[in-house]
């Protein structure tokens, strides 16, 4: 594709301001106890009796998935859907578990219920990783009702729905245990950052347990981090986003399936850039709730059935046509800096080298959602133009 030179758009952010990271400078110097008061304020808010704060939505995953582990040490195997974001099979692996794929419901992101009952029958199965992809809402009512007799986990994958709420319930506590995302790009970001929510007393017992030696940032650690939420607090902006795009280095926009990670707690400067986290959420998802519903008002849907409401969407997914419509609508997109993204570019099942995987089927519906999956921005930083020009280059191509 042609790189452009000028104002670009990102294609999902969560702009970090000045004051941010000052009061996470301040926060450094506080120590544990910001980030103890940061995790107090989250189970308050959540109504949920434990919480703990970690360095990425992978390493929480990992958290979880070892402390379902003891509960259950004869199962290994972890149940997600075959399109997904690379990070959950990425953590999966790392944790040391198998990953089991169920494929996707035609014209949704969410599982193929009857396939998921088939994929149930496992006696080795672990949990069942239900996820709010993109913030759209998953059904996970429905995965709770069909494992209600089985000694499975449902683990609410909200990574990439801090503060989204469907059904007058808050998502991130529908499950036995949830985890959110505070990486960049994420509905709230501290740049990179993850959460786990419980109100499982043997789940939170075991997780306090195995949080309690895990150490947390070193001072060279978080004066990297500061350094580089510096240098993100500028260069997320579209007048200079341009800029980092044109580093290969950086791999902006790329995925990759990568189970190697660091594992640790918060940082003191993170939980300090996280004060007053509820009314920046609220602030963010306004501003994101106007641009959803303009690309709704031009009559374009998400995937799956919203019931009437657009979902506090971090990026709105949209299934075009083909894949031949999908490349000229990117193409058209990097021309202009619109910031319209491809989505993950494969189902599970088609990563290379990720093996492990414990049923080798065909997920010819998650194929076919990499395939046609366009994602459209929605952040703050968008201006009521860019709405309007991304939605004159779509129309020709979405709307007939």
């Amino acid at each position: 594709m042609v790189m452009r030179i000028g104002r670009t758009i990102p294609p999902a952010a969560s702009p970090i301001y000045l004051k941010d990271i000052v009061s996470g400078i301040a926060g450094f110097f506080q120590g544990e106890r910001i980030v103890k008061r940061f995790e107090d304020e989250l189970k308050s808010f959540y109504q949920v009796r434990y919480c703990f704060a970690v360095s990425s939505g992978k390493a929480a995953l990992v958290f979880i998935l070892q402390a379902l582990h003891e509960i259950y040490p004869e199962r290994n195997e972890v149940l997600i859907p075959a399109y997904t974001c690379y990070s959950v099979p990425s953590a999966i692996i790392r944790a040391g578990f198998k990953v089991r794929l169920c494929d996707m419901a035609q014209g949704t992101l969410d599982f193929d219920f009857d396939r998921l009952k088939e994929e149930l029958d496992s006696p080795r199965l672990l949990c069942v990783i239900p996820t709010h992809l993109f913030g759209m809402p998953a059904d996970v009512e429905r995965v709770k009702t069909l494992i209600s007799k089985r000694d499975i986990f449902v683990l609410e994958d909200a990574a990439q729905a801090m503060g989204g709420e469907w059904n007058g319930k808050k998502l991130g506590t529908l499950g036995n245990v949830g985890l959110f995302s505070l990486g960049r790009g994420k509905a709230f970001s501290t740049l990179e950052g993850g959460l786990i929510l419980t109100d499982n007393d043997l789940i939170g017992r075991i997780l306090e347990k195995r949080l309690a030696d895990i150490k947390g940032y070193g001072v060279l650690d978080s004066l990297k981090l500061i350094l580089n939420v510096v240098a993100l607090s500028v260069l997320i902006y579209p007048w200079i986003y341009w800029l980092p795009k044109l580093l290969p280095f950086l791999k902006l926009g790329e995925t990759y399936f990568n189970p190697f990670f660091p594992i640790r707690r918060l940082s003191s400067f993170q939980a300090g850039m996280a004060k007053k986290w509820n009314t920046k959420i609220n602030n963010l998802k306004a501003a994101r709730s106007i641009n959803n519903n303009k690309i709704a008002g031009y009559g374009i849907n998400p995937p799956g059935v919203c019931r009437g409401a657009i979902a506090d969407l971090i990026r709105f997914p949209v299934l075009v046509a083909d894949s031949d419509t999908k490349m000229k609508i990117l193409r058209k997109s990097e021309r202009m800096g619109l910031g319209i993204s491809g989505g993950y570019p494969d189902s599970i099942d088609g990563i290379d080298g990720i093996g492990n995987i414990s049923n080798k089927n065909s997920f010819p519906v998650a194929k076919d959602i990499a395939e046609r999956i366009i994602t459209l921005p929605v952040h703050s930083l968008m201006s009521e133009g860019d709405v309007k020009n991304m939605m004159q280059m779509l129309k020709p191509l979405l709307i007939h």
